[in-house]
């Protein structure tokens, strides 16, 4: 869905009644004159984000109708962005963003500088945002993480994360250069940098969060990659399965194993590509057995088999067929 409105063909009803399609459950009032009012918009929901982006003279204010987790980041461009968080008015400039992510929210509102207010919001699934929390840590939710919710762009990683969402935005405004697999990526980016970078309650765990693994985690995540070999798995994935963060899942990795998961999960698909070419049977060729095992790049499959083996695939395969 893509819709661009403006005050030169639309009412106001029409930009509200849009905006309450992106927004649900909230009461949007507009605290000036609608009459002469200019303003403009830009509303894109696609891959399970929704992108809006609004300059309007007219200020905003927005109670939501009901409490709620939400992963909402909005970023003024001119003008200020408010809202009442816990009984806490914090307020955020061109430099920062404001995240909305917890229940108790009373408010927010948008007010005018030289009579303009811009803004761009990104709104995530709230499941998108928890899956890849607990990723990190474990037992952390939106709530109890205590996010502080102001984030400044100035930092490295604010000026990461705002690279990530210029991306984002210019894939919602152009379809032509959207790609599913590139806005999943996004989609999982963008909240590990927050959750990674700036100031939550959970954060002094990374600097000392991964030594907690077991030796029995780390065999589940062996077995779970025995079961999904053919599978394009990815560290999040496999440390969901067992219960632990990547950070555990690598630190247990390199403690039990010698080893990372990547390098492990590779070992293990080399082993079956080895024992499929060895077998006389086979009548797949080389690339066929490698993309069978999740190697795409013939070349490094083939310098990794040799390291491995002493011998080429290739050399293998006429091997064990006589």
């Amino acid at each position: 869905m893509f819709a661009e409105l403006d005050s030169g063909k639309d009412s106001h009803e029409s930009l509200l009644s849009t905006f309450k399609v992106f927004v649900p459950d909230v009461r949007v009032e507009l605290n000036g004159p609608r009459g002469a009012c200019q303003w403009r918009g830009q509303f894109a929901m696609a891959n399970r984000l929704a992108w809006w982006q609004l300059e309007t003279e007219t200020e905003w204010t927005c109670w939501p109708e009901r409490e709620e987790e939400r992963f909402c980041l909005v970023f003024p461009a001119s003008g200020t962005f408010g809202a009442q968080i816990r009984g806490k008015s914090l307020q955020a400039d061109s430099s920062s963003a404001l995240v909305l992510g917890v229940k108790d929210i009373s408010k927010t509102w948008a007010h005018a500088s030289d009579d303009r207010h811009g803004r761009m919001s990104l709104k995530l699934k709230v499941a998108d945002v928890r899956k890849t929390l607990t990723s990190i840590f474990e037992d952390a939710t939106l709530e109890n993480i205590e996010l502080n919710p102001l984030l400044d762009l100035d930092s490295p990683a604010g000026q990461t994360l705002w690279s990530l969402v210029q991306a984002i935005a210019a894939a919602m405004k152009d379809e032509s250069i959207r790609s599913a697999k590139a806005t999943a990526l996004l989609r999982e980016a963008i909240p590990r940098l927050v959750f990674k970078n700036f100031p939550h309650r959970f954060l002094e765990r990374l600097a000392r969060h991964g030594a907690d693994a077991s030796p029995r985690q780390i065999r589940a995540a062996v077995d779970f990659m025995r079961a999904h070999m053919h599978e394009p798995l990815t560290l999040a994935e496999i440390a969901e399965a067992v219960g632990i963060s990547e950070r555990s899942l690598q630190h247990g990795f390199r403690t039990f194993r010698g080893t990372t998961p990547v390098a492990h999960l590779r070992d293990l698909r080399l082993q079956q590509a080895h024992a499929e070419l060895s077998r006389a049977e086979n009548t797949l060729a080389v690339s066929e057995v490698a993309l069978k095992w999740g190697f795409t790049h013939m070349g490094r499959f083939a310098a990794k088999y040799q390291a491995a083996y002493g011998q080429s695939p290739s050399e293998t395969r006429r091997s064990a067929r006589g």
